[in-house]
């Protein structure tokens, strides 16, 4: 869709300038018309590459929901509350789909059409918004979006902080070792060699792998780069993708992290949704359109299946080993109650905390285990070193 970038009047005289998404010149112009604002120029762009770079992020979108929320409550209508919304954001494209939105409702569509015609919400606010037109409580379904949208930033934040201390801990440890490789020991086994005595052989090891290292450094370097951008690449095939996430699961430290935060995941959909009055069918065909990965799509497809197959949703969990048996136990005591979506909120809050308490212990489990593996190469290396010199010493001392 064409994109209008425009410097236009205003009704008090004032120079504004703005982007908007119209399907002609004449969506465009009509637009301009109802803002009350008279054009001076324009031009169209393209926006496909700019898109792709100016992401929106999740807790703007909550924020928007939120702010829409508050500003229906208290009576404003919809197109104006967009109106005041749009000149408060500062992201240039979420400035851009709300104006996009504004069109939508002005062609007279409803608020979930104007917000699947924007692309830029999950599936799961669009049924929300669309519940609340329906039941009259627009506002409070909002509220309810703008929620989930918070608590899945913070799940996916939380998940990303516990993947990011060992990494940079071994990046950390490698660069050292390299620094190590590259500059300190040539020059110290050189001057070992140069020696006439006999060295240990844990130095003679040692010297081969530097000299190795040396001749072929490029194959060491290289080597971990194109095997992680391999995995990158297989990652994003949709038909790999489920097979490395499958391992990835059985990992210790990374399976555990990942589990736990798509089981907190998948709760807090079915919680929110099943609350909200959407049936458990739909739920988990909204819940399979919001998924990026495979394997969880896989795992929801599978479930879904078993329930349409007349199973309850309790004994097609017992058939997904990501689920254990806590879990299960749970969702069978909610169905028998008629207390489903409470019971799946205290499960995302139980998944939710434990990826939480991850993130504060993670320092104190990972910090000794690397520590120690980082002494031990360390070490091996001083061992090395320190050989030949014990070597000389006793020469020295014999003559």
């Amino acid at each position: 869709m064409p994109v209008y970038k425009y410097q236009a009047i205003n009704k008090e005289g004032i120079i504004v300038k703005g982007e908007i998404e119209a399907f002609n010149l004449e969506e465009f112009l009509n637009y301009l018309s109802r803002e009350g604002l008279i054009p001076l120029k324009y031009r169209t762009k393209i926006s496909f590459v700019e898109d792709y770079f100016k992401r929106i992020k999740r807790k703007d979108l909550a924020e928007f929901c939120h702010n829409l929320a508050f500003l229906i409550s208290a009576g404003v209508p919809i197109v104006s509350a967009l109106q005041d919304l749009k000149d408060t954001i500062v992201n240039p494209l979420l400035k851009r789909k709300t104006e996009k939105i504004i069109v939508e409702i002005f062609k007279g569509n409803p608020l979930s059409e104007a917000f699947k015609a924007a692309k830029i919400f999950p599936p799961i606010v669009i049924s929300l918004v669309k519940i609340g037109e329906e039941t009259g409580r627009l506002d409070k379904t909002l509220e309810e979006a703008s929620k989930h949208l918070y608590r899945i930033e913070e799940i996916v934040s939380q998940t990303k902080r516990a993947m990011i201390y060992p990494i940079f801990v071994i990046l950390s440890i490698s660069g050292a070792l390299l620094f190590w490789l590259i500059y300190v020991l040539p020059k110290i086994l050189n001057i070992f060699k140069q020696m006439q005595i006999k060295l240990p052989l844990l130095t003679v090891i040692l010297i081969k792998f530097v000299e190795t290292f040396q001749k072929y450094y490029y194959i060491f370097l290289i080597t971990p780069v194109l095997l992680i951008f391999s995995l990158i690449l297989l990652y994003k095939l949709p038909k790999t993708q489920a097979k490395i996430e499958k391992v990835l699961l059985n990992l210790p430290f990374i399976g555990f992290v990942k589990r736990s935060s798509f089981l907190a995941f998948f709760f807090e959909y079915f919680s929110l949704l099943l609350a909200s009055g959407i049936e458990i069918l739909r739920s988990f065909d909204i819940m399979h359109e919001s998924l990026n990965t495979q394997l969880p799509k896989q795992i929801v497809l599978r479930i879904k299946n078993q329930v349409l197959a007349g199973f309850l949703m309790s004994e097609a969990l017992k058939k997904e080993k990501i689920f254990s048996p806590f879990d299960i136990r749970l969702v069978s005591v909610g169905e028998q109650t008629g207390k489903l979506p409470e019971q799946m909120k205290i499960l995302s809050e139980h998944y939710f905390n434990k990826v939480q308490n991850l993130i504060q212990t993670i320092s104190k489990v990972l910090e000794p285990a690397i520590i120690a593996i980082a002494g031990i190469i360390f070490l091996i290396i001083v061992i090395a070193l320190i050989g030949p010199i014990y070597e000389l010493v006793s020469q020295l001392g014999k003559m």
